[in-house]
């Protein structure tokens, strides 16, 4: 296989290339660019994306046909093949292009953990995810790579709360979590669907919104409207200011927050959706300490 010298950049980037000393004088980078047949490289089977819109995979082919690879695959040996970690939109447009052969960096028995951390985390950072890809992403870093729900948002570049509420996207029924999917619902419209209760509601005004194209505040309405109904069956009347002391409580915990009043008394809600959402919210709560 033909070798390469590493960038810099992508040296720092990428730590643990196989090192294969070709050039030994000193300061010379040991981590290599092999080009490896494209027909060894096998998917990544911790790919986090699921869709792979045919237009923005076409203008990939058209860029680096004009403009070359700037930035090659990482893969791992796998027996006699290599398994493709990082690059899966570059692999499938170079297979379009008919290469032979691809420039990878080849990272020496990284664990499936690490596989899978890498990633998701270069697909999160690319920011073109769907947001069931995103938020399943970010739920995986935390379950099956025993990352912290601060550490994902670290890593990512984006605060704690946004990682928080990308995974409540989850708990969303399977239809609405297909339209977003689809691209026929946005990330907004989902939220605010959250507040609705009962799911045949929320795929109710998903599927409205989906076949009349309203804004979010168009569907915000639908579901405050929705939520009133809901809360006109009850027998105890609410006070005015408790819808204003939920969303705040909604605010401060970056959660949903619902207070039932009875006749005497009543009980505030505050959900959670990992163990480490739990472990965020005892923090704010300071008991962490004591659980």
């Amino acid at each position: 296989m033909k070798r390469i010298a590493l960038g810099k950049g992508l040296e720092a980037l990428i730590p643990g290339a196989i090192s294969k000393e070709d050039d030994t004088s000193e300061g010379a980078s040991t981590k290599k660019i092999f080009d490896i047949p494209v027909e060894k490289i096998k998917p990544n089977p911790f790919q986090p994306r699921q869709v792979f819109d045919a237009g923005r995979l076409a203008e990939l082919v058209e860029s680096i046909k004009e403009g070359g690879l700037i930035q090659p695959l990482v893969v791992r040996k796998s027996g006699d093949d290599y398994q493709l970690i990082v690059g899966e939109r570059r692999l499938r447009a170079m297979e379009k292009l008919g290469w032979e052969t691809a420039p990878a960096v080849i990272i020496e028995s990284p664990s499936n953990e690490t596989v899978m951390e890498m990633a998701l985390i270069e697909n999160i950072q690319r920011e073109d995810l769907n947001p069931i890809e995103e938020a399943s992403a970010y739920y995986k870093l935390i379950t099956e790579c025993n990352i912290s729900q601060a550490d994902v948002a670290t890593r990512v570049g984006k605060d704690r709360s946004s990682v928080a509420n990308s995974i409540r996207l989850l708990s969303l029924p399977d239809r609405v979590k297909n339209l977003i999917i689809e691209g026929r619902l946005s990330a907004g419209h989902a939220r605010a669907l959250l507040a609705i209760d009962n799911d045949a509601e929320k795929i109710s005004l998903a599927e409205k919104f989906a076949a009349d194209g309203l804004s979010v505040r168009e569907l915000e309405k639908l579901v405050y409207t929705e939520k009133s109904r809901q809360k006109s069956k009850k027998a105890v009347s609410r006070p005015p200011q408790l819808e204003s002391i939920e969303e705040s409580l909604k605010r401060k915990f970056a959660t949903r927050v619902s207070i039932n009043q009875k006749r005497k008394g009543g009980k505030i809600i505050i959900e959670y959706y990992s163990d480490d959402e739990l472990n965020r919210l005892l923090e704010i709560f300071g008991v962490l300490e004591n659980y």
